[in-house]
């Protein structure tokens, strides 16, 4: 896995959101730390793909409103430029601007329970407050938030069976406000999306989905839609664009799933989980932090994509290769 993606994943967590309200207290407060409080550190981040742990340490700096996270690519979040990314030394890109925030989380309630703080054990040697976030009364996230500043410094996420599948920690962490700010990106190019209104993407934007996932909001990037969903504690963005999906492009790591009448594959990376697949013409990638089980359950029920209708020409067509096929 690259660090690009790893910077992304992490820039997820922990980047500065003031647009979007709402959702569990515990990452709210630790967005507003991340805004309000100047520091550096190396954090590891660690996530279960099949059967092996995978891991990848990134440096993080923070100032004057905005966080960067170093790796093989930059990443940064400024409260004017939005999240913008930097691919192997080179110009900055928008991906995300801070007029394309998506309205309030919903609540989450009664899917989720969120325990009261109790003591943590240290993490890059500090005091820690410890939230333990539930469903059905297994343990799903603990959330480790610094006693001082609350900035998060340990996210785990659990499966069924009591197991962490993803963790992010601090080794290490300087705190002050001695931090130098990022400096200020020079005429980042252009790609961040844009709104488009949910009626206009018709049934490819359901207004919710299986698990309590509530649409937040419908953008388009060139030939791109991407639906934002969320269940209050976590994120899920269904990208949709024309095309077909075959295996061979694809890594050779991924588990086979269904989805609906097609097959898709299944990608555990640093932010959660990833999974692909095509019907109707359309590829579709769904992307979310959420564990895999509420990915599936989430993307399956979606509505079945209509196959495209072939023009009298494309049809035409069809029919004649049909008849050349046994002479040729």
């Amino acid at each position: 896995m690259r660090r690009g993606l790893v910077a992304l994943a992490l820039l997820v967590v922990v980047a500065p959101a003031p647009a979007v309200a709402g959702g569990p207290a515990p990452l709210e407060q630790a967005r507003q730390a991340a805004e309000n409080t100047s520091f550096e550190g190396v954090l590891e981040v660690r996530w279960r793909d099949g059967d092996v742990m995978r891991s990848e340490r990134l440096t993080v700096s923070a100032g004057g409103g905005s966080l960067m996270v170093s790796g093989a690519n930059l990443v940064m979040a400024r409260p004017g430029s939005g999240r913008l990314l930097a691919h192997d030394g080179g110009g900055w890109e928008e991906m995300w601007l801070p007029s394309r925030a998506a309205g309030p989380r919903p609540a989450g309630v009664p899917k989720y329970v969120t325990g009261a703080p109790t003591d943590g054990h240290p993490v890059a040697g500090r005091p820690t407050r410890l939230v333990e976030v539930h469903r059905g009364g297994a343990v799903l996230e603990r959330i480790f938030l610094d006693t001082e500043t609350n900035l998060l410094l340990e996210r785990d996420q659990y499966d069924t069976r009591g197991e962490v599948v993803r963790r992010l920690a601090f080794e290490s962490l300087t705190i002050d406000g001695s931090t130098v700010p990022p400096a200020e990106p020079k005429a980042p190019a252009h790609h961040a999306p844009r709104p488009v209104a949910p009626e206009r993407a018709g049934s490819a934007a359901p207004a919710a989905l299986a698990e309590g996932y509530e649409r937040m909001g419908v953008y388009r990037s060139g030939g791109v839609l991407q639906v934002l969903y969320s269940d209050g504690l976590y994120d899920l963005s269904l990208f949709q664009q024309q095309g077909r999906l075959r295996r061979s492009d694809l890594p050779p790591s991924g588990e086979r799933v269904t989805v609906g009448r097609a097959t898709g594959w299944r990608y555990a990376w640093p932010g959660g989980q990833l999974v692909m697949w095509s019907e109707g013409g359309k590829v579709f990638t769904a992307v979310s932090d959420a564990p895999a089980d509420q990915v599936l359950a989430a993307v399956r029920s979606l509505p079945p994509t209509p196959s495209r209708e072939l023009s009298l020409l494309g049809k035409v067509t069809r029919a004649a290769q049909a008849l050349m096929e046994p002479l040729s």
